[in-house]
C-alpha cells in the first residue's frame, strides 16, 4: 500500500508544477479518435470534430454508401438537436466533412449529420474547451458491440477542477452539470477543493485508501529535493501496480455504479487530480459495463497523453531543472503519462480474479444484469 500512497502523492505533485501550462485543444482533438457507428446498409460509419488553428469546427464523416444531399444541425443540448437544432450547413455526404464558424462561441456545441436518406449521425468535441482545466472531456459517441451508443453530454471526466474561471463554470452550468464524484485523497482535496458549482452536487469517493496522518506529498517533494527517486521503482511501475490495487479494493468504483444509477445524476463529472489514473480507470469502467469494445477504452484512456501533452512538456522541463539523473526522471516521465500497461494490468486483474470483465462488473462492482441492462438504457442511444 505504501507505494500506492506514493502514486497518490506523484498526482498531487505533477499536477501542482503543471498547474501554469498552457493547453491547446486543437492539438488534443486533432487526435482523438473517430467514433465508428454501425454498419449497415445506407448508414454512416463514422463521425468527428475538432478545431482548427482559428477556432473554426472541423466536422467529419464517413458513410457505407453515398447517402446523397447531407444537412448539418447544431445544438447546445445533445438531446435536442433532432427536434429543435438549427441548421448550419448543407452540403453532400460524398465530401465526408465541412468547415464551419463556430455558432456559439462560449459554450458546447452538439452536431447531427442527416444524409438524404434520412441516415443519421451525431457529433462533438470530445474535449470541453475550459480555460482553467485540463483533460475535461466527454465520453460520449464511444460504439457498442450491439450498435448502440454513448449520449453525448452525459458522462464527462476531468482532472482537478480548482483552476476553473468564471466563464468555465458558465459554460458547466449550461452543460447542465449535476453531479461531481472526485476520487482524490484528503490531502489532495485540502490542497485544491472542487469549487461550488451552481445546480451540481459534490461526492466524494476516494479510490486509495490513506494512512491516517502521512503526508505523501512532502514525502515526494523530499525525495525530488534529494534527486534521488529509486523509492518509485522502475519507469511505469508504479502505475502498474496501482491499477490492480484499484481492482482488488474496488470501493470508489462500487459508489460510482450506484451513482450512475440513481436518477437525475447526468450530466456526471468524475475527476481526480490529473484526470488520468483514478478517473481514466473509473471512465474504463463505465465504457466496458455500456459495452464499449476493450480496444476503443484503451483509445480512451490513452488520450491523456493527447490532452495533457503541453502540461506533462512543461513539467517535465522544469523537473530536468532541478533532477539529472536519467533514470529519475525516466520514472517521473513515466508517472505523468498513461501507458498502455497501466490500464492493461486493470483488465487483466479483472479477468483473472473475476474470470472476466463481465465478472468483475456482477461481482465486483456488484451490478446485476438488470442493473447493467438499465445502465445501459440510460446512457445509451
Amino acid at each position: 500500500m505504501k507505494s500506492i500512497n506514493r502514486f497518490c502523492a506523484a498526482s498531487i505533485v505533477t499536477a501542482s508544477i503543471a498547474a501554469a501550462a498552457i493547453w491547446s485543444p486543437v492539438q488534443a482533438n486533432a487526435a482523438a479518435p473517430v467514433v465508428s457507428a454501425k454498419q449497415s446498409v445506407g448508414q454512416f460509419t463514422q463521425s468527428s470534430v475538432v478545431r482548427d488553428k482559428n477556432g473554426n469546427y472541423i466536422i467529419r464523416w464517413k458513410a457505407n454508401q453515398d447517402l446523397g444531399s447531407a444537412k448539418v444541425y447544431w445544438s447546445t443540448s445533445p438531446d435536442q438537436i433532432e427536434k429543435n437544432g438549427k441548421e448550419l450547413a448543407r452540403t453532400y455526404t460524398r465530401y465526408n466533412g465541412l468547415v464551419a464558424a463556430d455558432p456559439k462561441p462560449g459554450q458546447r456545441v452538439y452536431f447531427l449529420i442527416k444524409g438524404g436518406n434520412g441516415a443519421t449521425i451525431k457529433a462533438a468535441e470530445r474535449a470541453v474547451e475550459l480555460q482553467g482545466v485540463v483533460n475535461f472531456r466527454d465520453l460520449g459517441g464511444y460504439a457498442t458491440s450491439d450498435g448502440r451508443h454513448v449520449k453525448w453530454g452525459k458522462l464527462f471526466r476531468s482532472g482537478e477542477l480548482a483552476g476553473l474561471t468564471d466563464a468555465d463554470k458558465l459554460q458547466l452550468k449550461t452543460i447542465g452539470l449535476k453531479t461531481i464524484i472526485d476520487y482524490r485523497s484528503n490531502a489532495e482535496v485540502a490542497q485544491k477543493p472542487d469549487p461550488a458549482l451552481s445546480g451540481a452536487t459534490n461526492i466524494r469517493m476516494p479510490a486509495m485508501k490513506e494512512v491516517e496522518g502521512s503526508s505523501n506529498a512532502t514525502d515526494l517533494n523530499s525525495l525530488i529535493a534529494t534527486g534521488d527517486l529509486s523509492a518509485l521503482g522502475k519507469p511505469g511501475e508504479m502505475l502498474v501496480e496501482a491499477n490492480k490495487g484499484l481492482v482488488q479494493a474496488p470501493d470508489a468504483y462500487v459508489s460510482l455504479m450506484d451513482a450512475l444509477l440513481a436518477e437525475k445524476t447526468a450530466p456526471i463529472v468524475q475527476h481526480c487530480t490529473a484526470g488520468k489514473d483514478r478517473a481514466g480507470l473509473g471512465s474504463a469502467i463505465i465504457l466496458l459495463t455500456l459495452g464499449v469494445s476493450e480496444s476503443t477504452v484503451m483509445d480512451d484512456f490513452l488520450l491523456s497523453n493527447v490532452y495533457r501533452a503541453e502540461a506533462n512538456k512543461q513539467a517535465m522541463a522544469y523537473m530536468g531543472t532541478i533532477i539529472k539523473d536519467a533514470d529519475a526522471l525516466a520514472s517521473l516521465q513515466a508517472l505523468m503519462e498513461v501507458r498502455q500497461e497501466y490500464l492493461q494490468a486493470a483488465i487483466d486483474t479483472m479477468k483473472q480474479q473475476y474470470g472476466s470483465i463481465d465478472g468483475f462488473i456482477e461481482k465486483g462492482l456488484g451490478v446485476s444484469k438488470a442493473e447493467r441492462a438499465k445502465l445501459q438504457a440510460m446512457y445509451l442511444e
